[in-house]
């Protein structure tokens, strides 16, 4: 089982489940989040089904990653925010740069937007209420809550993921799958965006991503 914790290699992982079950990679790894065949999921009401309580039942080992907080923040940014190559994203982005003053043209300062949405999220009193993306690792996990997770990985931790995913698959196709990169843009650098200032914002907002996960 998979705890999904997104801009965490999410799409990897799903895809590996889909791999695992079938032998074969699924036809759009892009896509796999709108598959109603592929996976099963639960999710939003059903996380109290019938179903999920017949699932735990069965004892599943489950699986999760977790990321540095910063590198996350600035992914999460540049995929979902700034270069709006997710269709999903164009309401939150109309609203951030239309009625929050964050510049998200092709001339913006990339440090200066980035640290604005920072300064947004961190204003945010209810961090259940954010975007998943940008939500807390601890709450997209619910680490201390009625879940238990048996591993939780590094995505920096190269030899931790190959060893994980090799003893599923084997070595040989832990390899090749991993050598996938899903949703990694290359146009931008993150250290252009890393500011003092920056990273002492993120620290602070996920304070309790960085006691449980980095410390």
């Amino acid at each position: 089982a998979y705890v999904l914790n997104p801009k965490v290699a999410s799409t990897l992982s799903l895809n590996f489940i889909f791999f695992l079950n079938h032998n074969y990679r699924y036809f759009d790894p892009f896509r796999i989040y709108q598959s109603g065949c592929g996976l099963l999921r639960f999710e939003g009401p059903e996380i109290d089904s019938q179903a999920l309580r017949t699932f735990l039942r069965l004892s599943p080992e489950s699986f999760t990653i977790v990321r540095d907080p910063l590198r996350r923040f600035i992914s999460g940014f540049l995929e979902k925010i700034f270069s709006g190559g997710d269709p999903n994203f164009f309401s939150f982005r109309d609203f951030l740069t239309g009625t929050r003053g964050i510049d998200l043209s092709p001339e913006a300062d990339l440090a200066r937007s980035c640290l604005d949405f920072a300064k947004w999220i961190a204003e945010q009193e209810n961090q259940n209420a954010i975007d998943t993306h940008f939500r807390p690792q601890h709450l997209n996990l619910i680490v201390g809550g009625r879940f238990t997770l048996d591993t939780i990985l590094h995505l920096e931790d190269r030899a931790a993921l190959q060893a994980f995913f090799s003893k599923w698959i084997g070595a040989e196709k832990a390899e090749w799958f991993l050598s996938f990169r899903f949703n990694e843009q290359t146009k931008y650098k993150s250290d252009d965006i890393v500011t003092d200032e920056l990273k002492a914002l993120v620290r602070k907002v996920y304070a309790r991503d960085y006691e449980l996960f980095y410390p």
